[in-house]
């Protein structure tokens, strides 16, 4: 099955999700996880959600001149935060 995802901002509470359903006498609905947050100030453990992971600090001096001189792009790293450029869009 293909895959999907939706970007948004990642919100420090549940009464801050758009994807919350509303607040009730036994806290913020869920909408995805389909349960309830009975803290309304803070992101529960169990929250869905998920930040995107950080780029890997490239150590060193990439540039032209480096590739002219034979060096090699650590490909690992470089693949990463290339993958993440484009989940983005280069932010």
């Amino acid at each position: 099955m293909e895959k999907s995802i939706i970007m948004i901002d990642t919100p420090k509470s549940c009464s801050e999700c758009c994807f919350q359903k509303g607040l009730t006498v036994y806290g913020y609905a869920c909408g995805i996880a389909k349960t309830m947050n009975k803290d309304t100030h803070s992101r529960p453990d169990w929250c869905p959600l998920r930040p995107l992971p950080e780029k890997m600090k490239l150590a060193g001096k990439y540039d032209q001149e480096y590739f002219q001189k034979g060096g090699k792009m650590p490909s690992y790293k470089c693949g990463w935060n290339d993958c993440l450029d484009k989940i983005t869009g280069g932010e």
